[in-house]
């Protein structure tokens, strides 16, 4: 037998494991629940006002849907509670990272939600390799595409909802130094809706646009179908001055990826005009970076792709 084939088959003994249960730390709670939908500036009933949760039809304080595999968060210790299978649940990572695949990349998040939990609900779960794809060719290189299946139950061991989570673990192509007239790659282009186009199209006309609500002229981003404020559906937007303040930062070193240049500066952008939107940071050395400091956001014109803008710090701030 080939080593390729040893290799294939030993990572396809991976496919269907299935392993023990994990226990949450916490019972479903409001609290955690009311930071949830601060942290995303979300305001729902259901979810933030009891006295007013009990008229609705749940009848009382529910958790959102997404928050699902937030309650079996294990942490930075990465811990898990008293009774909890302790063993590595995605060992398959590991093991492709030891044949050269140290990629990876996350592709997409498939949430199915059974029924409402609530506050007092203790939540478990389990964890299982459900499917991998044949090796396939990628623009970041070799790899195989991944999903993970995790299922929820309650303490009565009822599914509450399913999650799957593909992830692309790859060997990296080896990147091959560019003249500089050749034209440099572009970066992954957005896919444009309704609600979104005139957001990038107004970058590649070179002016930073945010949507609003027609009925209550709040500000909102990303755009939405509809109002978070009010939820009326009329919305259009206003042309940002594109000033603004250094929120939060991470700088990237991996995966690189194609159409940017590496280390690559990220910031979490609050413009004057209220709203938050995350674009690249340019014009300043990675050790000069701090909270706080004001940008000003440039977009570069372009009619042959679309381009987050890159802010600049704002000489004497």
């Amino acid at each position: 037998m080939s080593a390729t084939q040893t290799f294939l088959d030993e990572l396809q003994s991976y496919v269907g494991k299935r392993y023990g249960v994990v226990y949450s730390w916490d019972c479903v709670n409001e609290p955690m629940i009311r930071q949830w939908c601060e942290a995303l500036d979300f305001d729902f009933i259901p979810y933030t006002d009891l006295l007013k949760a009990v008229s609705t039809a749940h009848r009382g304080i529910v958790a959102p849907a997404a928050m699902l595999p937030v309650w079996l968060m294990p942490g930075l210790r990465n811990q898990r509670p008293d009774g909890s299978d302790l063993s590595n649940n995605r060992e398959i990572m590991p093991f492709l990272e030891q044949h050269g695949y140290v990629g990876i990349l996350g592709t997409n998040c498939e949430q199915e939600y059974e029924r409402p939990l609530r506050p007092g609900e203790r939540i478990s779960c389990t964890h299982m390799t459900e499917s991998l794809s044949e090796e396939k060719q990628t623009k970041f290189g070799k790899g195989f595409f991944i999903t993970f299946l995790q299922e929820f139950f309650d303490a009565q061991d009822q599914l509450v909802g399913t999650m799957r989570l593909r992830i692309l673990r790859f060997k990296p192509q080896a990147q091959t130094k560019v003249e500089e007239s050749v034209a440099k790659p572009l970066p992954a282009q957005p896919v444009l809706s309704p609600d979104t186009a005139f957001f990038w199209e107004g970058l590649k006309a070179g002016k930073l646009l945010i949507q609003r609500c027609q009925s209550c002229q709040v500000l909102q981003h990303p755009p939405v179908p509809a109002c978070m404020s009010c939820h009326s559906l009329s919305t259009d937007f206003v042309e940002s001055s594109g000033m603004g303040h250094l929120v939060s930062f991470v700088v990237i070193h991996k995966p690189q990826v194609v159409g940017f240049e590496y280390p690559h500066p990220v910031g979490l952008i609050e413009l004057d005009e209220g709203v938050r939107l995350v674009a690249p940071i340019g014009g300043v050395s990675l050790d000069k970076l701090q909270i706080g400091m004001r940008v000003k956001a440039h977009m570069e014109p372009n009619a042959d792709a679309y381009r987050l803008p890159t802010f600049y710090v704002v000489e004497g701030h």
